[in-house]
């Protein structure tokens, strides 16, 4: 049996951050007003920017494909390529939810967490690419 520290240490590895950001993704074209309700976006912006958050949702899912199945391969060019894409993805989302909690664009709260897991995806993928 894997210890809580052990079972929490293979979750942060890009293969399974690849696949959750896949999983969001998904949702993203499934439930385009989700995310930005749960950040408190108004209902009417929500049902506005739906294809925003699809063309949104495409890119989580091809950067998770991406780097889910780069990180298994032989292919070590591959896998830095698609951690690299990864870590500016999560950068620049981390950047641009901080400048709209900052312009009071999205709440505190929400936004903070939404900003706490990009700066961890892009964490993870900076130490995977520091070990490649």
């Amino acid at each position: 049996m894997l210890s809580p520290a052990r079972s929490l240490a293979a979750l942060l590895q890009p293969q399974p951050l690849g696949l959750a950001r896949t999983g969001v993704g998904l949702s993203m074209l499934a439930l385009p007003g989700l995310v930005p309700a749960v950040l408190g976006v108004q209902a009417p912006a929500c049902t506005a920017m739906a294809w925003a958050m699809q063309m949104l949702g495409a890119r989580e899912i091809a950067v998770g494909l991406g780097g889910a199945t780069a990180s298994r391969s032989a292919d070590p060019q591959a896998a830095r390529a698609w951690l690299a894409a990864g870590l500016l993805c999560d950068a620049v989302d981390a950047l641009a939810v901080a400048g709209a909690v900052g312009r009071g664009r999205l709440r505190p709260g929400p936004g903070a967490a939404l900003i706490a897991v990009a700066v961890a995806a892009a964490a993870i993928q900076a130490a995977a690419l520091g070990r490649r």
